[in-house]
């Protein structure tokens, strides 16, 4: 089972509202965005719980499949929910314990009256205590797995999905530190193949090459004078092509 980091203090109080839970018998509610870690505490508040999605569930309790009784039950994405009453019905008469998740706040009145307590997990942007350990559990992990011997020197962190883009990001930091030339030309040519279309593709594809080239430069001159200079632009030519990738810089 895997172990929701809680060093932030938003994070310990809400894994002090979970251990709670773990001791009463009503139905809970944990909302939040993607890559927050709603599975996680709901499989800790409930370690032997199944883990259902809504919309799985919902058709097999209309199609009189789900024969469960006297169980907690863990759902995935409740707002998929749509027939609100078969649903509650069905867990009244066989006696279901629910830990729900969700993306969204602004859940039907009916069902969210439902949940005795509901848990909000803010993005580890609000949390930034927990990106550090969570980043050294994925490094660890990525390590086993890629079969690494050292740990780079530096961690890309993004934490724009929470702990899904981080994960993302740390094992491309480790295999950044192996990958050549080759391999990056062999991952263009797959992603151009893969989305070559039209008659544009020379200028289609050119961003690929000249906004990490113009935002590794900004990186490392600084200013536009240096960045001219070593990149054999002239100023306006230089101006022009910032301006052009300027979302992508």
């Amino acid at each position: 089972m895997q172990q929701f980091i809680a060093v932030s203090p938003a994070s310990k109080e809400i894994l002090n509202s979970a251990t709670l839970l773990k001791t009463l018998g009503v139905h809970a509610l944990i909302s939040g965005s993607i890559g927050t870690g709603k599975k996680t505490l709901a499989s800790y508040i409930t370690p032997e719980a199944k883990i259902y999605n809504a919309n799985e569930l919902q058709r097999d309790i209309a199609d009189k499949v789900m024969h469960i009784s006297h169980e907690s039950i863990i759902v995935e994405c409740i707002e998929d929910i749509t027939n609100i009453e078969l649903f509650l019905k069905w867990v009244e008469e066989n006696d279901i314990r629910v830990i729900a998740t969700s993306l969204k706040d602004d859940l039907n009145n009916r069902l969210k009256d439902f949940f005795s307590i509901t848990l909000f997990i803010p993005n580890l942007e609000s949390r930034k205590e927990d990106i550090k350990p969570l980043a050294n559990k994925f490094s660890a992990e990525a390590m086993q797995i890629l079969g690494a011997e050292k740990k780079p020197e530096k961690l890309i962190i993004n934490t724009s999905q929470n702990a899904i883009s981080l994960r993302k990001s740390i094992y491309f930091s480790y295999l950044f530190e192996s990958i050549g030339e080759n391999e990056i030309m062999m991952l263009m040519e797959k992603f151009m193949l893969d989305n070559m279309e039209g008659e544009n593709s020379y200028r289609d594809f050119l961003y690929l090459f000249e906004a990490p080239l113009l935002r590794a430069s900004q990186k490392k001159y600084k200013s536009q004078l240096q960045m001219s200079k070593h990149l054999g632009l002239n100023r306006i030519t230089l101006r022009k092509k910032l301006e052009m990738h300027k979302e992508l810089l």
